[in-house]
């Protein structure tokens, strides 16, 4: 009885505080999207700062690094090639490519204006079997110059700009079903899967080029759902490599868009609703996705692609995968490569700069402040109210861009609004205090990353591999005998993501890693959000990717039914 009167005062309390805390935030977020909107109109947006880590390689004196070109040829905004520095000692490619902020079209674009309902018919020539020559990594010349006169930028202008919180409205329009599954948690959550389906026609087709579709999980960052992956429509990561015949899964973590729970798994104790953390999504969450997804699909081994927060999971499961799992599994074993776009394993410098950032800091351990269930659920009541409207969207976008100089400059702007549709979702206090408390107490990614990932220590020792630069001991794994017994580490590191320390990632790994179980692709340019909605993030993240997967053979791999 006593808790619950307690949990009836801090409710209120803190939703009082937190509803100035919105309404101040609210009101500072528009005033600066107002000035930057209005009053510095030809400026280029974009923070061209990194974080304050600087990158330290290993450079042996006979190998420089080389300059290549990549031909930019699914690019919307240039035919030119990319600039990439090839780092061979060190497996990184630095790509210094800087693209005009005024080649994206606009949402008030003419070519825009007649899109926007459902009736909204698409050209036949966007039709799936274009999109399968257009996103082989073999294509060829003629293929290239066929798709001269059908840009890219042709495919975003047959894009329905209807916002509707909901990918099975914009994917049956490209012929794509999206299955929905509900999977439960050992310790008793219910969490939502996606899967686009390949109709029988395309899998006949694929199955003559590869046999077995390889599966890739996709698992999204903090506040977000796996949308993130698929909301940029025929222009998405998650679009791309199901065209590129890959099997895709959107996972999403606990409580997300609709919080479910089986109450009898928890006891009927209301409180565990929202007593979890990042150890709970690794242990659980993680693990449920992955054995799912491997038992639909008959494999043995995915491909984990995660961003942000998503990547904290799968370096922790990792990492540190002895002190969280039991002797049943162990994620190395479940993963043929692991792509990390943004990856968060060391914080950044804008945790300690921005003032509304370093105020929830502050007060997060604090239940008058925050509470103790879940984080600002105003923010999801407001958003639940609204559904589809375009003001929780341009709301949630402002937001970001004042909290964490994230704008969007590199974005096709007709499709911000549709991003912010599958964020924010529901997380508990208890998760945003494993992120930002300052509590020496308490383990934190503010506080305790560099006990969490040790900057020293070997995380993935392996014998057959190259010999790592300065070994300095292992961490928590015994030495394997072949890279294959872990993954394919790809990492996307944007140099302007001051949210998370990408440099000091890199450094760990051309360190103290073997660089036979990585590549690493350093993107000038690029910032945290970047990544999933770049304009040109076919050219720049999912061409790579298609090229540098390490796929099993179909020997060891089991046909999917």
């Amino acid at each position: 009885m006593l808790e619950a009167i307690s949990d009836f005062i801090y409710r209120v309390i803190s939703g009082t505080i937190l509803g100035c805390f919105l309404l101040v935030l609210s009101l500072l977020a528009l005033w600066h999207n107002f000035v930057t909107a209005h009053f510095r109109h030809h400026h280029d947006f974009r923070d061209t700062r990194s974080s304050k880590t600087t990158i330290i390689p290993k450079q042996e004196p006979h190998s420089p690094r080389r300059q290549k070109k990549r031909h930019q040829s699914l690019s919307v905004s240039s035919c030119s090639p990319l600039n990439v520095e090839e780092d061979e000692d060190n497996n990184i490619e630095f790509d210094h490519t800087i693209t005009s902020t005024d080649t994206r079209p606009d949402s008030n674009d003419s070519s825009l204006s007649d899109i926007g309902t459902a009736n909204t018919s698409i050209d036949s020539t966007y039709n799936l079997a274009n999109h399968q020559y257009v996103y082989d990594k073999n294509f060829t010349k003629k293929n290239r110059s066929e798709l001269e006169d059908n840009p890219f930028q042709d495919v975003l202008a047959a894009e329905d700009m209807k916002l509707v919180p909901d990918l099975k409205y914009y994917y049956k329009q490209y012929n794509i079903e999206i299955e929905e599954f509900e999977v439960e948690t050992e310790d008793g959550f219910i969490i939502d899967l996606w899967h686009l389906k390949h109709d029988t026609d395309s899998l006949e087709k694929d199955n003559e080029r590869n046999p077995d579709l390889h599966p890739i999980l996709m698992l999204h960052g903090l506040l977000q759902s796996s949308g993130s992956f698929a909301s940029s429509g025929r222009k998405s990561l998650a679009y791309f490599l199901h065209q590129s015949g890959f099997d895709i899964w959107l996972g999403n973590n606990r409580c997300g868009l609709k919080p479910k729970w089986n109450m009898s798994a928890l006891g009927f104790d209301k409180r565990k609703k929202w007593d979890w953390d990042m150890d709970q999504m690794v242990q659980y969450d993680l693990k449920a996705l992955i054995e799912t997804v491997l038992s639909k699909c008959k494999h043995e081994k995915l491909t984990l692609m995660s961003h942000s927060q998503g990547t904290t999971q799968g370096f922790m499961g990792l990492v540190n995968g002895e002190l969280l799992y039991g002797t049943d599994f162990k994620l190395s074993e479940k993963l043929e490569n692991f792509v990390a776009l943004a990856p968060a394993v060391y914080p950044g410098p804008l945790l300690d700069e921005k003032q509304f950032v370093k105020f929830m800091a502050k007060g997060i351990d604090n239940p008058w402040i925050f509470g103790n269930k879940a984080f600002l659920p105003l923010m999801l009541l407001m958003k639940k109210i609204t559904n589809g409207v375009i003001i929780i969207p341009f709301m949630s976008y402002v937001m970001f861009n004042y909290l964490f100089d994230w704008n969007d400059s590199l974005w096709d702007k007709p499709l911000r609004d549709r991003h912010f549709l599958f964020s924010p979702v529901y997380i508990s206090v208890k998760l945003m205090q494993w992120w930002l408390s300052p509590l020496d107490n308490k383990m934190s990614f503010k506080k305790g990353a560099g006990t969490l990932f040790p900057d020293s220590k070997t995380w993935f020792p392996v014998e057959d591999g190259n010999p790592v630069a300065k070994p300095e001991g292992l961490h928590l794994n015994s030495t394997r005998q072949s890279k294959k017994d872990y993954p394919h580490f790809m990492m996307f590191i944007p140099r302007q993501d001051r949210l998370v320390d990408g440099e000091r990632l890199i450094n760990h790994f051309i360190n103290h890693e073997s660089n036979s179980l990585y590549k690493i692709w350093y993107i000038d340019e690029y910032s945290h959000l970047d990544v999933l909605w770049a304009h040109d993030v076919i050219d720049r993240i999912g061409q790579p990717i298609v090229e540098n997967l390490r796929l099993p053979k179909r020997s060891q791999v089991g046909r999917a039914n």
